[in-house]
């Protein structure tokens, strides 16, 4: 494993893709912050509803997912297109230290592209802005769990584009969050409410949706039985503190588990 670890981590600090990715996502939240900075200052806080740092914490946390589906995506597919993994296999490595090693990879990936984007978001709007309350309990909290939610997404991309092995499986990965933003507007309308709050928790679009709004009662669900004192920046009572990060993890767990059994079981030519 740490020989595929050291081959897979020297090619990465070599992939082109990867390091666009990371320019890009840096260079969006300066742009962003910029224009709103420039905003406030023409029309106004009542206009912009934009007057503290804080407000640019999960700036990019909508389009991660994306990134990420480029960066990791692409350079597995790069790993399959290359014979690398073929080569691999031909070596003795096992297939599943070879899925884990990119799984692993692809995780530091899209750790790196959340914490360069969001140390960028925090020190520009410092700035520019008022402080804010960054280091409150409720930031802190969405930003902890915000980490196994990425890595959820992270592992989608990896079950997928090992599956597929090109960067269309890349690709498409990203358009399952997309899918699922739609299929969340549905879940109000399912009588049941275990199995409503289930799914708004499980659903990583939710999940997201939640962080970004620091709010767990707010999401694209909209449920009229949450609309009654509706609050921002709140942190979930009990066990449902829990909600989030759990099923995050049962969703890597899953989806790792159903990459490797895939990825065993067929070919590579």
């Amino acid at each position: 494993m740490r020989n595929l670890l050291n081959e897979s981590f020297s090619r990465l600090r070599q992939d082109l893709t990867f390091k666009v990715c990371l320019i890009i996502i840096i260079i969006i939240p300066a742009i962003l912050i910029s224009v709103q900075k420039f905003l406030l200052t023409i029309l106004g806080e009542v206009v912009t509803g934009i007057n503290a740092a804080d407000d640019f914490l999960f700036s990019m946390t909508n389009m991660l997912p994306l990134f990420i589906a480029i960066s990791a995506g692409f350079f597995i597919a790069k790993d399959f297109q290359q014979n690398t993994v073929r080569n691999k296999i031909i070596c003795g490595y096992s297939r599943t230290s070879i899925y884990m090693a990119n799984w692993i990879t692809s995780v530091c990936v899209a750790l790196i592209l959340h914490i360069c984007s969001t140390i960028v978001s925090i020190v520009l709007s410092s700035v520019l802005f008022e402080p804010g309350d960054i280091f409150t309990k409720v930031n802190i909290y969405y930003s902890l769990v915000n980490i196994p939610v990425i890595i959820s997404y992270t592992s989608i991309t990896v079950a997928i584009t090992m599956i597929t092995r090109n960067g269309a499986g890349a690709i498409f990965s990203y358009f399952i969050h997309e899918i699922t933003m739609l299929f969340s507007m549905l879940i109000s309308l399912i009588k049941n409410e275990a199995l409503r709050k289930f799914l708004k928790y499980f659903i990583p679009t939710n999940q997201t949706n939640m962080i970004i709004n620091r709010d767990y009662r707010t999401s694209l669900l909209n449920d009229l039985d949450d609309i009654e004192g509706l609050s921002r920046y709140s942190i979930p009572k009990g066990f449902d503190a829990a909600l989030i990060p759990l099923y995050a993890t049962i969703m890597i767990v899953v989806v790792t588990a159903l990459g490797i059994w895939h990825f065993n079981k067929k070919d590579v030519k």
